[in-house]
């Protein structure tokens, strides 16, 4: 059974779900109809038993002082022809009947368990119903008292209960029909509501399977803003991470690939001129030359180290302190630059780090905030410790562009102006951008373990500030604005982060500075 009911679709289990909370409730709204209804019917019935016993007990009481009992009785016959009115009575305290619907039930002395129990009594007193001739019929009693004191006898009457049945059963019908009607509009409208809140599920269910064949070319949409346009959003943003982490893999075996086939060809050229160096009167070309190559080896192993996993050396590290030598190996070209520092460091535990490759984040970050300022800048950097959250999240969007095959040669794009790389990386660059659904996606999106706290390191420049269209873009490799730039330092940081399981986010305006913030477990 169990089974059964966990492979039925969730349209289907949400559907009888429904059905049975709304029929339980309307089935129990309409039985406390239907009861106080009931319930006020048999009222009605007995309080007309008990008017009509009242008054036969006030008009009985003078007869029976003055032995009347001829015009008892004749009143009595004229009561008889009442609708629902089956007998009718008046009986003094020892049970001698005085007046009867039926005359020939006169001077008859009653001692059945009812009268018995109708003579004990000393008020109206209303029997359980019971049949008499095949017909249900209500028995009601009201004591005879003389000076109110005295009690001379009782009025009695059978009353009918057939009407009384029918109106409980038409009662029943309508009730019944009620609640047919109140399921099959139940049944419409869950239907309906079902289709609504199961069809995005089932769509969003449609695209994790066509995820799992290994298919890419998928597209999501989100079409609410409750829950479920939640998940849509991550699953969204998950295809879409995908997508990326897709091609930044064959990007890193590309770069990869490349970076070996530079090196070899430049230590031989490097070998050659440094002979020819030795050799000349003027070295000065050849110092030159040497330099264009060292650049080119230092974007070598750039390409290196963005393509490959880094081996992290983790040892338990004060950032505070960290941040401290990292300033004072930059203390020269800050001070060259007046930059001036505002550090606000809070007491922070160590944690497990890599201390050289934080070592370079920090610097690269300090000193993109430097080429950012002009002299004099103002440069704050704080640190603090973020309670263990429920969940944190450092979000940072991309630009969408149409996807593109790093390697395709069918559509070529001019480098910017001033960029002096050649148009391979351009095209490595635009092949990055991937094609959402949306205007801007998530491309960093990280978790902390909830049970854990976090360092928060910020860094707050005054500086020109980041374009929008450059921000979407400012973590992906070979994106910079520097003339000299080769778009590596931001891409290996994060990448950096990223591998010590933390966040790195930024936020910037153009003329109002760049604030970046780096977030990691302790």
């Amino acid at each position: 059974m169990r089974n059964t009911l966990q492979s039925l679709r969730l349209e289907v289990k949400f559907f009888f779900g429904m059905m049975l909370l709304i029929c339980g409730i309307l089935l129990g709204m309409l039985y406390l109809v239907f009861t106080r209804e009931k319930q006020l019917i048999l009222q009605e019935v007995e309080t007309r038993a008990r008017d009509l016993t009242e008054m036969l007990a006030f008009t009985s009481m003078p007869e029976m002082a003055r032995n009347n009992y001829g015009a008892l009785q004749t009143f009595i016959d004229g009561l008889k022809y009442r609708p629902d009115l089956h007998q009718v009575m008046v009986f003094n305290a020892t049970g001698k009947m005085l007046a009867h619907s039926d005359a020939t039930e006169c001077d008859k002395i009653y001692a059945d368990t009812l009268t018995q129990r109708i003579l004990s009594s000393q008020a109206f007193i209303a029997l359980p119903a019971y049949h008499l001739n095949g017909e249900k019929m209500l028995d009601a009693a009201m004591p005879i008292f003389l000076n109110s004191r005295q009690k001379i006898g009782f009025s009695r009457a059978l009353i009918s209960l057939q009407r009384t049945d029918e109106a409980i059963r038409d009662l029943t019908w309508r009730v019944l029909g009620f609640g047919v009607a109140g399921v099959f509009v139940a049944f419409i409208l869950v239907a309906v509501f079902s289709r609504l809140v199961t069809q995005p599920l089932q769509r969003l269910d449609e695209k994790a399977l066509q995820i799992s064949r290994g298919e890419r070319d998928i597209q999501i949409e989100v079409t609410a803003q409750d829950e479920i346009g939640h998940l849509q959003q991550a699953l969204k943003n998950m295809i879409d991470d995908v997508r990326l982490q897709s091609r930044l893999s064959a990007l890193g075996a590309t770069t990869a690939n490349l970076a070996h086939e530079i090196r070899t060809p430049l230590i031989i050229i490097t070998r050659q001129i440094n002979e020819l160096i030795s050799q000349s009167a003027s070295p000065e070309v050849g110092n030159r030359l040497l330099g264009e190559i060292s650049q080119l080896n230092d974007l070598v192993n750039q390409l290196l180290q963005f393509s490959q996993k880094n081996k992290l050396a983790l040892g338990r590290t004060d950032i505070n302190e960290l941040l401290k030598q990292t300033l004072f190996l930059l203390a020269e070209p800050l001070n060259e630059q007046r930059i001036k520092i505002f550090p606000a460091f809070q007491p922070l535990p160590l944690i497990a780090v890599d201390k050289n490759l934080m070592q370079s984040v920090f610097s690269n970050i300090i000193v993109n905030a430097m080429q950012a300022m002009a002299e004099p800048g103002e440069l704050r950097i704080e640190t603090r410790l973020l309670p263990a959250p429920s969940e944190t999240a450092l979000q940072h969007k991309i630009h969408p562009r149409r996807s593109a095959d790093p390697f395709d040669e069918s559509e070529e794009k001019a480098p910017p102006t001033g960029n002096r790389w050649p148009q391979f990386f351009q095209k490595l660059k635009s092949s990055l951008i991937v094609e959402p659904a949306s205007r801007a996606r998530r491309i960093l999106l990280a978790k902390l373990p909830p049970e854990r706290q976090a360092l928060m390191i910020t860094f707050r420049d005054n500086g020109c500030g980041i374009s929008k269209e450059m921000l979407e873009q400012l973590f992906l490799p070979f994106v910079t604005t520097k003339k000299d730039g080769n778009g590596l330092g931001l891409a290996l940081s994060h990448k950096i982060v990223q591998e010590h399981h933390g966040t790195i986010t930024v936020e910037s305006k153009e003329g109002f500075g760049t604030t970046f913030n780096i977030l990691l477990p302790v």
